[in-house]
């Protein structure tokens, strides 16, 4: 009837078409068929993502233990079998790679497995942090993903890689939450500061910092979003009671070191911290921590340096607002963290990561700047005089790991090849520089990113696969511990007995001699000891001779002056310089 529809149309059926019924697809239907795209910047994170994994995984045991690493690593076995030590610490990457032993078993690589997958995950989750912060966290990963001093922690067993993972989880909850106000974003947040206190310095260091951050902001500036964020909690009773029940189960679970055990009323993390300002003082030069981050960590402290003084600028010069919320939290971080490590009086190096991970988020808000602004004509333009260039970095890269990794000056021929490369790219630039002026500006920052990169590459894989003399490194054991532990158990095989070794090497030896039959540590040997381990020069007891000879235990390596030419001798081949700290023992065994 005209004028009168039905309540349910009749389904067209589309006209017959050649081209679908021999299979060739038309324009619309190409159109409407799911199409997977893959963004570049989703590559790069990628690429960043599983070179950070593998740099972090890769021959995760190479190199052995350093002394303070043997120490934890045999506290979490013994508490693994049942038998919780004295020194036993229970921070958050101690408890996990307890529990770690108890499942699979214990050796280097299990160890050092927790950190290595926390170091990876750092990178990781700077993915999800860029959709808060934007491009400064790109810029962060990259630098993050080659850091010396980053890629050191997470290849040990020490705590400073999970709680650098630790700070960057609070850090992206935070302002998540205050980007959606949504619930999960607040519970992860508040269990991130409960963990963080159990866990290690440096994430109850960036703990106290955003604390110290959100009061600044809501009662000193009265900022309206940190306003809202909380006036929403205080609006929801369920949220606020929801966010204490997680905060008091994260902080039993830092009391009663994560389940593996419970001495006094203490969290770890904290107690951790407050050591690092323990009376009297460490006998390390003033130079250490200041000299480990020009060796290892000098792109990120003078791009990051520059970003952080550049946003001071823009700050304190301006009258209106142009400093995000974010920015400023990252010079609060950032200044914040500076204080704690100048004021620190028990050093260490993994110390430094609390004011490493400011940098590479304001290095990385610096670069994002620079490329908004760059002109990409510039690029093709320079493009003749920096590919050499870039050539030119990559060999002298090549060259410079693969001496860091021998431990020694190559022949006379690559000497020559690497001044001549060097010379050349310096050469180039120049050229470029007068050809094309400031149309080359861009290509140069470009250049000088790559070069930074070259340079952090040969430390972090210096660190990662060469012989251990790195100041940022504890003493480390040496490979003849593995030798020394075949020797002990053959002499058990042979002369089944108690094999006395002297208590101090507890730290350094007790891993490696753990599973040797027969080997107790005491201040003195009993009287029915097959064998005697003592420390090198001390007097042999009556009836015992030396085994053969002196065996190597540890070396440790920190520079005691300022040398420009022999610092440059070590970081160009890493060969160190000054008085090497060594430990040595003596096997004595039964005979005239």
């Amino acid at each position: 009837m005209p004028g009168v529809t039905s309540g349910r149309r009749k389904r067209r059926l589309p006209a017959a078409n050649p081209a679908l019924a021999m299979g060739t697809p038309t324009a619309e239907a190409a159109r409407e068929s799911p199409a997977v795209s893959v963004s570049l910047e989703a590559l790069v994170w990628l690429l960043l993502i599983g070179l950070a994994t593998a740099l972090r995984l890769a021959r995760l045991d190479h190199l052995p233990l350093t002394i303070d690493e043997s120490a934890r690593s045999l506290a979490a076995w013994q508490t693994s079998q049942g038998n919780t030590p004295d020194n036993w610490l229970g921070d958050l990457t101690s408890s996990l790679t307890a529990y770690l032993f108890s499942i699979f078993g214990a050796d280097d690589f299990a160890a050092r497995l927790v950190p290595a997958l926390a170091g990876a995950a750092l990178v990781a989750l700077l993915w999800p942090l860029s959709r808060y912060v934007g491009g400064a966290a790109l810029g962060a990963a990259g630098f993050i993903t080659f850091s010396p001093l980053l890629v050191h922690v997470s290849r040990s067993s020490l705590p400073y890689s999970v709680g650098a993972l630790l700070s960057l989880v609070m850090v992206l909850a935070f302002f998540a939450y205050l980007r959606e106000r949504r619930p999960f974003f607040l519970f992860l947040f508040i269990l991130g500061l409960g963990l963080a206190l159990g866990s290690d310095p440096i994430s109850t260091s960036t703990a106290i910092i955003l604390v110290a951050f959100l009061v600044y902001e809501a009662a000193w500036r009265r900022n309206e979003q940190m306003l809202d964020a909380l006036g929403f909690i205080r609006q929801n009773p369920a949220l606020a009671i929801s966010s204490v029940l997680f905060l008091l189960g994260a902080l039993e679970l830092g009391v009663t070191h994560f389940g593996t055990s419970i001495d006094r009323l203490s969290l770890p993390g904290l107690r951790q911290w407050v050591d690092m300002f323990e009376l009297p003082r460490d006998g390390l030069p003033w130079h250490f921590q200041p000299g480990i981050l020009i060796g290892y960590e000098a792109p990120l402290l003078l791009l990051g340096g520059a970003a952080y003084l550049w946003l001071l600028y823009r700050w304190g010069a301006s009258r209106e607002e142009e400093v995000s919320l974010f920015q400023r939290f990252l010079l609060f971080w950032a200044s914040a963290a500076a204080i704690i490590v100048a004021v620190t009086s028990r050093r260490e190096a993994g110390q430094l990561i609390i004011i490493l991970l400011p940098l590479a988020l304001l290095a990385g808000s610096w670069l994002e700047r620079i490329a908004a602004e760059a002109d990409l004509e510039s690029f093709r333009q320079a493009a003749p005089y920096l590919v050499p260039v870039l050539l030119l970095a990559a060999y002298v890269a090549l060259i410079l790991s693969n001496w860091a990794q021998a431990g020694e000056v190559g022949p006379g021929g690559e000497k020559a090849a690497l001044v001549l490369a060097t010379g050349g790219g310096i050469l180039l630039i120049w050229v470029a520089w007068n050809a094309l002026g400031q149309r080359a500006a861009a290509g140069s920052m470009a250049l000088a990113l790559v070069l930074a990169i070259a340079f952090l590459i040969h430390g972090a894989t210096s660190v990662a696969y060469g012989r251990g003399s790195e100041p940022l490194a504890d003493e480390r054991l040496d490979r003849q511990v593995f030798q020394l532990q075949r020797t002990l158990a053959t002499i058990q095989a042979q002369t089944p007995g108690r094999i006395a070794v002297d208590a101090s090497f507890l730290p350094t030896l007790g891993w490696y001699l753990r599973d040797v039959r027969g080997v107790v540590f005491a201040p003195s040997p009993p009287a029915d000891a097959v064998a005697i381990l003592n420390p090198a020069g001390e007097p042999v007891p009556p009836g015992y001779r030396l085994w053969e000879r002196t065996w190597p235990v540890a070396k440790g390596w920190i520079p005691g002056s300022i040398d420009p030419l022999a610092w440059w001798r070590w970081l160009v081949y890493r060969k160190p310089y000054g008085d090497l700290s060594s430990i040595e023992t003596e096997l004595l065994v039964r005979g005239e």
